[in-house]
């Protein structure tokens, strides 16, 4: 079986500014890729949702099958796992979820806020791009190598201001 792949996501609203991002690595910690991206003002689940969305996206079109997936949000594994749910604003991105899954082999799970500070990072930095971005190992953020190399040693409680 190939290796596993962890994917966090998160999704940030403020005021005036709304985003998502995620980020993609082997199990081990390695980074693979991360990503981020602007929204409008928006409320936090559809922040979330499109902070999965495209995640789920990025890993079908580069061929990874295997994925353990964490958020921070408790809601949206309710919501992906709910074939009843029915929210007329976020149904199309909902379905869109569901049809990615089923061309994965995955697993979704809660993960602490604190658990979750790289994603965390990327959706605040989403919300003030322009447009989407995708970093790999070569250009990612510096804060956000900070959080990853912190995350590796066990210390990600440690929250970007």
């Amino acid at each position: 079986m190939p290796p596993c792949l962890k994917l966090n996501t998160d999704g940030f609203v403020d005021f005036s500014f709304a985003g998502f991002g995620g980020i993609i690595r082997y199990k081990v910690g390695k980074v693979i890729m991360a990503y981020a991206g602007p929204l409008s003002p928006c409320k936090v689940v559809f922040a979330e949702l499109m902070g999965l969305l495209k995640g789920l996206y990025i890993c079908n079109n580069r061929g990874f099958i295997n994925i353990e997936i964490e958020v921070d949000a408790l809601l949206l594994i309710q919501i992906i796992k709910n074939v009843d749910f029915f929210c007329p604003q976020v149904f199309y991105i909902i379905r869109k979820i569901r049809m990615a899954l089923s061309t994965l082999n995955y697993m979704i799970k809660h993960i602490f806020r604190e658990g979750n500070v790289c994603a965390d990072c990327l959706a605040k930095l989403g919300s003030r791009l322009q447009e989407d971005r995708e970093f790999d190992i070569d250009n990612l953020p510096r804060i956000l190598k900070g959080l990853v190399n912190l995350d590796k040693i066990g210390l990600s409680y440690i929250r970007a201001r």
